[in-house]
């Protein structure tokens, strides 16, 4: 049992349908059955039931619940991303500046060289 979402040109609406397969004997295969539970808001992402045959509130808020799980760990990855972003910096600036450091130090060790 799975949600799809259909999209009808003719209304513009998006339905969506809790689709089941079934074993139908005298053809001999699989068939499947589609039962509409409610339109489908593109701008929040949830299923609008359909009065009375459609799903239980408490499904849809389920399904709300798993969205705005999906948006915090997207949420989370962004900053996570950001905080790496800014020790991968911090990290470059001291890497050159050892590197500078690294290299006076040559040029000094170089001269009292010449200087023996």
């Amino acid at each position: 049992m799975s949600i799809t979402k259909s999209y009808n040109r003719r209304t513009k609406t998006t339905y969506a349908y809790e689709t089941t397969y079934e074993w139908d004997p005298s053809r001999q295969k699989r068939v499947q059955r589609k039962h509409c539970i409610g339109q489908f808001d593109p701008k929040t992402g949830e299923i609008i039931p359909n009065g009375k045959r459609g799903r239980p509130n408490g499904s849809t808020s389920a399904i709300r619940d798993e969205q705005l799980l999906r948006q915090k760990e997207v949420g989370n990855r962004t900053t996570g991303i950001s905080e790496l972003n800014s020790r991968l910096g911090l990290i470059e600036q001291t890497l050159e500046t050892l590197t500078r450091e690294i290299q006076c130090l040559k040029a000094q060790t170089e001269e009292v060289l010449k200087q023996e």
